[in-house]
């Protein structure tokens, strides 16, 4: 059964290096190239009558809207950078005619502020964390190095690296074989995972280590 599990997560990784090698991992608006239109109402309005207006203006599609004025009264909305400049003026002039008739104001398309923005780069996504994960990783495998040098220093360390390794690159390969976007929440349940994998080697080594103690003191009373 364990052959079978591990020739399964073998082939989704080789599965995901590909699909990264060829078309790499999918990004979220926020970090792929993108669109964003800064609205100013002039009154306090309920997000979900801007959600209404969005879907209506660009429908099915995936956006972001956030209120970006601390009285209530200027939105934005983040879409994909897709759209030729006709095409984005036209539907900016869409969203302000809806806004008129809904809010009653007299706004114009020149008063909506278009801001094109270039893909992130994933790397500036991971580098924030990249220094503290590596220390904590650090620490974590000198502690177990310390705690179960009964069970073989070498041995235990490998086991928690390759253990962290395989779990992380078997997550990242489904996040590219399913094409979810890399988002906010993306590294957050990687760390979960982390943080999962080395608690369940911690109860294992435990366990092992419990059982290495009882039989060094079966031999000391023989």
């Amino acid at each position: 059964m364990k052959k079978i599990i591990y020739a399964i997560l073998i082939c989704i990784i080789i599965a995901g290096i590909v699909v990264i090698a060829s078309i790499g991992l999918k990004a979220d608006i926020i970090y792929s190239k993108n669109v964003e239109l800064d609205v100013y109402v002039g009154e306090v309005f309920e997000r979900n009558d801007i959600q209404d207006i969005a879907n209506q203006v660009f429908p099915n599609e995936r956006i972001i809207i956030n209120e970006i004025e601390m009285f209530g009264d200027m939105f934005s909305i983040t879409l994909a950078d897709t759209r030729t400049e006709d095409e984005l003026n036209s539907k900016v002039e869409e969203l302000v005619a809806k806004v008129n008739e809904k809010f009653g104001t007299e706004l114009e398309t020149s008063d909506v502020e278009i801001s094109h923005n270039p893909k992130a780069r994933l790397s500036s996504i991971i580098l924030p964390y990249a220094v503290t994960i590596g220390i904590s990783m650090a620490l974590i495998l000198v502690y177990v190095g310390i705690r179960y040098r009964k069970l073989g220093i070498v041995r235990t360390i490998l086991t928690y690296i390759v253990s962290i390794l395989a779990v992380e690159m078997v997550y990242l390969s489904i996040l590219a074989i399913i094409r979810y976007p890399i988002n906010r929440l993306v590294i957050p349940i990687g760390l979960l995972l982390l943080v999962t994998v080395v608690t369940a080697l911690g109860f294992v080594n435990e366990s092992k280590l419990a059982k290495t103690k009882l039989v060094d003191e079966k031999k000391k009373i023989i």
